[in-house]
């Protein structure tokens, strides 16, 4: 999968990228695919992953006899991501155009260092999945109340094909359409997560995900 670079405007960056896999932005270069090192040979395969950097994108790494950090400057998208996340869960944050665009959309819909099953990765990655769900739901809110309807439908989609027994992103989803005037797509869009919940769980929807198509249902 290719990197999803947050949009920085036309400044070349260089960046670190954990959002749907691992790469490097480095001096206007893409650097994918770094060995990884595993637990039991730790040490060597870190020198070995060392050695293997090309010339040019060594400088990304500070290095002594201790420690070995990333150089200073040197963007993370996650940290990105998750404070655009933040800022769309805050109703009283303003944003930029940018920022209801594509690259959000597609940021916001990617895991973090899928194929990972370390157990630190396993913990980051499930709470970035909380938070990026919950501001994909938040960024079909804020587009449906622009009138951008098609874009406010992929963002609500994305939750929905990601978790499909997740009310809320249904509900994000349900309300897209309703406020389109697609009153057939909300009906639709219910009953299909209302058989689909019946046959995984054995449940109703809630009251709450109901009263948004009550007027609409004919049982």
């Amino acid at each position: 999968m290719a990197a999803i670079v947050p949009e920085l405007g036309t400044k070349t960056i260089d960046l670190i990228s954990l959002v749907g896999g691992f790469s490097l932005h480095w001096s206007g270069r893409l650097l994918p695919g770094l060995p990884r090192a595993s637990q039991r040979r730790a040490y060597a395969n870190l020198r070995s992953a060392l050695v293997r950097l090309e010339r040019t994108c060594r400088g990304v790494l500070q290095a002594s006899r201790l420690e070995l950090r990333l150089v200073e400057g040197l963007a993370v998208d996650i940290r990105q991501f998750r404070a655009l996340a933040r800022q769309l869960l805050d109703p009283g944050t303003a944003l930029r155009p940018s920022d209801l665009g594509p690259d959000t959309l597609a940021g916001l819909s990617a895991d973090l260092l899928p194929g990972w099953y370390d157990d630190w990765v396993l913990r980051e990655a499930e709470d970035w999945r909380q938070l990026r769900l919950h501001a994909l739901e938040a960024l079909a809110d804020r587009l449906t109340a622009v009138g951008r309807w098609g874009a406010a439908a992929d963002a609500a989609g994305a939750p929905v094909r990601a978790e499909p027994l997740r009310e809320s992103a249904n509900a994000a989803l349900i309300k897209v359409h309703l406020a389109e005037g697609n009153q057939s797509e909300a009906v639709r869009q219910f009953e299909r997560y209302r058989a689909l919940l019946g046959a995984e769980l054995g449940l109703e929807p809630t009251p709450r995900l109901r009263r948004l198509v009550r007027d609409l249902l004919t049982t």
